[in-house]
């Protein structure tokens, strides 16, 4: 099974949508709410160079956002 990390908000309307698309395809997801988790903060500025959630590290991939460009992206890297 394939696994990703999202860095996640709370009320974030996009970090649901991502979570619900990669757990309807079968994704393990790793979840990282940027305000319950300090640490998750840090490692997301690493990762993507800002604040803005969703992000999603899956197979060494970085995903910004969830929009339609996103989602085909990801697609193509599960096979669906």
């Amino acid at each position: 099974m394939t696994k990703a990390v999202v860095y996640t908000a709370p009320d974030c309307p996009h970090s649901k949508m991502v979570k619900e698309f990669l757990t309807s395809n079968n994704v393990e997801i790793i979840e990282k709410c940027i305000l319950k988790n300090p640490d998750a903060i840090q490692e997301l500025k690493e990762l993507s160079g800002q604040m803005a959630v969703p992000v999603t590290k899956m197979d060494g991939e970085i995903f910004i956002g969830f929009d339609r460009r996103t989602e085909r992206r990801i697609k193509r890297m599960i096979g669906v």
